[in-house]
């Protein structure tokens, strides 16, 4: 009955009984065989110190039974052969795609001198009012800009300058590589076009399949109007594609440049008030008609921002004066324009303008690339902490602890400025769901490693959750134009309670199941390397009570430490996974009138649960169990990563604005 509301709360009452039921299976009833052993001990010292050694029976082990030593160390040895051509193809290959894209030349990638002289650091704290939103220049710009050359910059040139360049002095870029073309089957087709035309004469089009960066005088171009045309009808394949080109063309315009440059704030109380240009919302004058002089305001008039007659003018004179000295390519006039307008804009008093403080730190934030870097430091303490785990060197640990702890620092900073410039929790969209997800598995990895420390089972925590934000930082490093970085508004329907609930258990679900994919991926590993069929006896986390202060603790062997990880991660995310689906359900029984829907992501949640049902089971009735529950961990993991790529970037639904 998940299709009516009985159904929804039947659900709910079974998850409470089964988190209850897992909660003693897992560590209650652990306890109590806990204690049982160690008075079983105990009795077994006292009846030891009544007897003579003498009376002790010949062949008597004195300490822990152990495997012989040259074959622990053959399969440690290819274990670690294994495990290191696995892991350093990504490593080797993040790196050098880290260092292709900064080694990869584009056409006219210098910056001019006019660009190195001007100074816009004064117009990092000016607000701009887009798409119901304030946000700072910079990254404004940044995102306008992003639409025409995707992650890469326009001659060499902060975005800021660019920006304003492309505004003022448009024909001195028809002939640059500045738009660029995503899709690499798209280049080589309107490569061909443009030789077979003789047209896009330049040194851009002869590695345009590589930089994919052309002209818009290229763009504008019949043969790529055509071909562009023709493509647009593949809705599946290419029509996407054509609409960024399309995108990057409006852009372009210098009209659309100056009127989303809503820079100057209404003085009303009125939140809903607008927000004006300096070109069109201070007064009833026209711009020139001329090319060189497009966005100066030539008369006055009654400003509808609000201002006084005083303030418009003076911001009129210096938007006046800024544009000037920037077609006179005057560095010298820019600056002071450029300090007199930010210093009069702050100075409106305006109700709306953000602090300062936050301006700055959102500048700073784009200004670090989001911190999408920190996957570099992830990925060098995956390496560390591999070592700590195959050969056991403690000072692999410290090294591999360290850099996993400096990584989380700074993804954690990442993430409460994203909070604070936003103004609400990041995880609305694709880029925030991913990072937030990556930053809750470090915090369940934090404590699982405190829970397991100077026990078989550390490192393995951190190093899945190392892997886990690797790869998910590395994501939105090299896919920026699928995983826009840029701040926006929450969609309607998110505005509710149950976006803090529903959605951080299901995306910590998600990173918890990654991690158990990376511990799963170990034990098939250890058992190509020429490990046997052990496994964890006691699961996974009544494995690290019994194994508490020593008690009944035995000999074990890397598959039952791999197994008993996978086991503990397994738990935690089936719990959390089965408790974010019902209250999925009651969110969208208030929000959309029907608790579900079978739309297509609510379709593979419950399909990556439907795995992890069939692991709980396997677990249970199969012989080799660590073989098993390290397969199904992965085979949940691609489910799982199924519904967040292929859900919302192919087949649209009523959660693809996720």
């Amino acid at each position: 009955g998940v299709g009516n509301r009985n159904g929804v709360m039947i659900q709910l009452l079974g998850c409470c009984i089964a988190v209850i039921g897992m909660m003693y299976a897992f560590y209650v009833k652990p306890l109590l065989i806990r204690r049982r052993k160690k008075a079983a001990a105990g009795r077994e010292r006292t009846a030891e110190e009544r007897t003579p050694p003498s009376e002790l029976p010949q062949g008597t082990a004195t300490s822990d039974d152990s495997s012989d030593a040259s074959g622990e160390l053959g399969l440690q040895g290819r274990l670690g052969a294994v495990a290191w051509s696995l892991v350093g193809i990504p490593v080797v290959g993040g790196i050098f795609q880290y260092g292709r894209s900064g080694r990869v030349q584009r056409p006219d990638d210098q910056p001019t001198e006019f660009s190195r002289q001007v100074d816009l650091s004064p117009l990092r704290t000016m607000a701009v009012y887009t798409s119901g939103r304030i946000k700072s220049f910079e990254s404004f710009s940044h995102e306008m800009l992003g639409y025409i050359g995707g992650s890469r910059s326009i001659r060499g040139q902060e975005p800021m300058f660019a920006y304003l360049d492309l505004m003022m002095r448009p024909g001195t870029y028809r002939e640059s590589a500045i738009v660029y073309v995503k899709n690499k089957p798209m280049r080589q087709a309107i490569q061909r076009l443009l030789e077979d035309h003789a047209l896009g004469q330049g040194s851009w089009l002869g590695d345009f399949h590589l930089h994919g960066m052309m002209t818009p005088e290229a763009l504008l171009s019949e043969p790529v109007r055509g071909l562009m045309q023709a493509q647009s009808a593949d809705l599946i394949r290419t029509s996407k594609f054509v609409n960024q080109l399309k995108n990057a063309q409006a852009v372009l315009r210098p009209e659309v440049l100056r009127g989303n440059l809503r820079i100057v704030p209404p003085l009303q109380e009125d939140r809903n008030a607008a927000w004006f240009t300096l070109s069109a919302g201070l007064g009833g004058g026209r711009a020139p008609a001329d090319e060189a002089h497009a966005g100066i305001v030539a008369s006055a008039g009654p400003s509808p921002a609000g201002l006084s007659a005083e303030q418009a003018d003076e911001l009129r004179r210096v938007w006046e004066k800024l544009q000037l000295a920037w077609l006179q390519q005057d560095a010298t006039g820019v600056n002071a324009a450029v300090a007199a307008l930010a210093s009069q804009l702050r100075g409106l008093a305006s109700p709306h303008y953000p602090s300062l403080s936050r301006l700055e730190w959102e500048g700073r934030y784009f200004q670090y690339k989001n911190f999408t870097w920190v996957w570099l430091i992830y990925m060098f303490s995956v390496v560390f902490l591999l070592m700590s785990v195959v050969y056991k060197w403690t000072w692999a640990r410290r090294w591999g602890l360290s850099l996993f702890y400096l990584g989380f620092a700074l993804h954690t900073l990442a993430l409460i400025l994203r909070w604070y410039v936003a103004g609400r929790w990041p995880n609305s969209n694709m880029f925030e769901a991913i990072t937030t997800a990556s930053w809750f598995g470090g915090c369940g990895a934090l404590l699982l490693e405190w829970w397991v420390r100077n026990k078989p089972m550390q490192n393995l925590f951190a190093l899945g959750s190392a892997v886990a934000s690797m790869a998910a930082l590395m994501a939105v490093h090299f896919l920026p134009l699928q995983l826009n970085p840029h701040i926006g508004n929450r969609m309607p329907v998110l505005h509710d309670i149950w976006l803090y609930i529903h959605t951080n258990v299901i995306i910590f679900s998600y990173c918890l199941i990654g991690m158990a994919a990376v511990t799963g991926l170990l034990y098939l590993l250890w058992r190509v390397a020429g490990g046997g069929t052990d496994f964890a006896k006691a699961g996974g986390a009544a494995s690290l009570i019994l194994d508490k202060s020593g008690v009944g603790r035995l000999k074990t062997s890397a598959g039952q430490i791999f197994d008993g990880a996978t086991m503990v991660l397994m738990e935690l995310s089936f719990i959390l996974l089965w408790a974010g689906i019902v209250m999925g359900a009651i969110w969208a029984d208030h929000s959309w009138g029907r608790p579900w829907g079978w739309d297509p992501k609510e379709v593979f949640s419950l399909n990556t649960f439907i795995v992890f049902i069939l692991l709980i089971h396997t677990r249970v009735k199969v012989r080799d169990k660590g073989f098993w529950t390290a397969i199904l961990a992965i085979v949940g993991c691609g489910v799982m990563l199924f519904n967040w790529i292929a859900i919302n970037f192919v087949i649209s639904g009523l959660h693809s604005y996720a």
